[in-house]
């Protein structure tokens, strides 16, 4: 279900943004502005600020904020079009619900499957078929509280099955095996997951939709650990086991990124409950992106094994493209996480943690143990093994420290460093594709604003960017539609979204020229990652001076004026995204939500 542009317009316009922030924090008003200790993060000192007149909130240390519903969605942690109909509900504002060209009932039927398989595990655990599970878990530090607290289940493999469980239900053969819960084999279908103790992976939604099976056999030949397959509401790259319990890793703003199922709920009995896993791979750029949602700081804690190490290295290429402030855990005389904790207890990995080196420490004592720092060859070697971190660094003040520091440490001249690193290792930049348009849509070009066009054009192909331009003042009925549209896409991970924009109801002929032209754009592309950073750079800036234009002709109050005249400067001359980014937030700060 879906919800129409206009009416998503009447229910902002019945919404204030005081009432709606007052609910969850308490408001001061300072001047036309009011504030408050965000909700979002461990707040000591109100960063929080509500402005009335616009209707939107930020927060100036965390970030995050946004209009009503956006605000409301994300304190409430439901998506965009639950918080509109709760909202439309409570405020009693009569909205109708469209039916989307795709149906996602069947979606609902795979998450109540998952929910009843879950409930099965669960109720197996403390079955006569468990001993050994209860034995294997009881060795491992786990009581029956913290599998209760933990959702954990067990697979036994013998009666009752899963499969027989769930058909008594009424559910199909055909969606468990969808789902991944059976397999066919040539006597008959049977549970996929057997004699496995089972760990349940939840959404950033907090539904199940997949599950983790460790062995209990010991002897066993097949895998120790099983995940679930892909499924329409499961991506093992696009989740992360313990991410339900992201409210606290928001609100401690920092995440303990580990390998394993052991190593989390080690980490959360001993009261470190900030700590997530990839999911039987290695860390994924989507995954580093649904966690720059909770917090921006990641500790990463990997086995101390040189498959830890390696996978410690590109996390750390990963996070640092996507602005993470990084640091180590460094574990002596234990393999992994669970035990370490279970053998030198919490204090010592606390004191792991105040010692844990920044990414860079890391990776220069890494790469050393490989080489003679000595010798001049070895040492040229040595050098060139931080080139790719260099190029995923998205800040000149961080790589110009980081070239003092190997400046220092290894004796050559910073010029040379530069050089190697990153005068010599910048992606080649090409001249963006030529767009050609159908005669249909230049002659209806005066229906939607270019920007706007080139925004929607970037954001279908870079949905990992959609935050950015959240809350432009969009002036086209269309642009709206597709982006909300979009925004909806996000929270229920439709892998079909392109199909579906292509089908969007409640549009004109003209307009489904104008969309299929604008995905015919974004499937052209970029031809280098630098091209498509950009892209992004030039419309970013290209809304920044809307907003300052905007302002500018609006406020007749000299000292105003004069601030946006200074930040219309910096704008002009700035060329770094980084750059342009902190500008927009002193901008928010000192006129958007400035007394007036």
């Amino acid at each position: 279900m879906r919800y129409k542009t206009e009416d998503i317009d009447l229910l902002m316009s019945q919404l204030s943004i005081v009432d709606i922030v007052g609910e969850a924090i308490s408001l001061k008003k300072t001047g036309a502005n009011y504030k408050g200790l965000c909700p979002f993060h461990d707040d000591s000192s109100p960063s929080f600020v509500v402005n009335p007149q616009k209707n939107i909130c930020k927060c100036f240390v965390c970030g995050s904020g946004g209009n009503p519903i956006t605000f409301y969605s994300k304190w409430k942690k439901i998506s965009f079009v639950e918080a509109v109909r709760e909202l439309a509900l409570k405020y009693n504002v009569d909205i109708k619900e469209t039916v989307s060209n795709k149906d996602t009932s069947h979606l609902n039927k795979y998450y109540e499957i998952m929910e009843e398989a879950h409930n099965f595990y669960k109720e197996n655990i403390f079955s006569k078929n468990s001993h050994r599970a209860m034995e294997y878990l009881t060795n491992r530090g786990i009581n029956s509280k913290i599998i209760t607290e933990n959702g954990i289940g067990f697979a036994s493999g013998k009666n009752p099955k899963l499969a027989d469980y769930l058909v008594s239900k009424g559910y199909s053969n055909e969606d468990l095996m969808i789902l991944g819960l059976i397999r066919e084999g040539d006597t008959g279908n049977y549970d996929f997951f057997r004699e496995r103790i089972i760990f349940p992976i939840f959404s950033n939604f907090n539904k199940v939709i997949a599950f983790g099976g460790r062995t209990i056999e010991s002897n066993s030949t097949s895998a120790k650990y099983y995940n679930s397959q892909e499924t329409p509401i499961f991506h093992k790259g696009k989740n992360l086991y313990g991410l339900e319990r992201g409210q606290s890793i928001r609100k401690k703003n920092y995440a303990i990124l580990m390998e394993g199922y052991m190593d989390v709920l080690s980490a959360n009995i001993y009261g470190f409950d900030t700590a997530v896993a990839p999911l039987g791979t290695s860390l994924t750029e989507d995954q580093g992106i649904i966690l720059k949602k909770y917090t921006s700081s990641v500790l990463l804690c990997f086995d101390s094994d040189n498959a830890g190490q390696m996978a410690t290295e590109k996390s750390i290429l990963i996070l640092t493209k996507l602005g993470f402030d990084i640091r180590v855990i460094l574990l002596n005389g234990a393999k992994d996480p669970d035990e370490y904790l279970k053998a030198y207890g919490r204090e010592a990995f606390l004191e792991r943690v105040r010692n844990s080196p920044s990414a860079f420490d890391f990776l220069y004592d890494y790469y050393a143990k490989d080489f003679d720092l000595t010798d001049i060859f070895s040492k040229s070697n040595f050098i060139s093994k931080f080139k790719e971190y260099f190029q995923v660094i998205p800040k000149k003040i961080v790589q110009d420290e980081y070239i003092d520091s190997l400046t220092k440490s290894l004796g050559v001249s910073s010029e040379g460093l530069v050089e190697e690193l990153i005068s010599n290792n910048q992606t080649k930049v090409s001249h963006p594709p030529k767009v050609i348009k159908p005669k249909e849509v230049i002659e209806k070009k005066e229906d939607l604003d270019e920007l706007e066009r080139e925004t929607i054009s970037y954001v279908i192909t870079n949905m990992e960017d959609l935050n950015l331009f959240q809350g432009k003042p969009f002036e086209n009925r269309l642009t709206k539609k597709i982006f909300n549209f979009l925004e909806e896409a996000v929270y229920i991970n439709s892998n079909n979204f392109v199909k579906e924009l292509k089908e969007l109801s409640d549009i004109e002929e003209n307009e489904k020229v104008l969309v299929e032209s604008i995905i015919c754009n974004a499937a052209i592309g970029f031809k280098s990652e630098q091209e498509k950073k950009i892209k992004r750079f030039e419309i970013y800036k290209g809304w920044f001076r809307k907003e300052l234009n905007a302002y500018k002709s609006t406020r007749e109050n000299l000292s105003m004026a004069f601030k946006i005249a200074q930040i219309n400067g910096r704008l002009q001359n700035c060329d770094d995204f980084s750059e342009i980014l902190d500008i927009y937030k002193e901008f928010e700060k000192n006129v958007v939500f400035q007394d007036i």
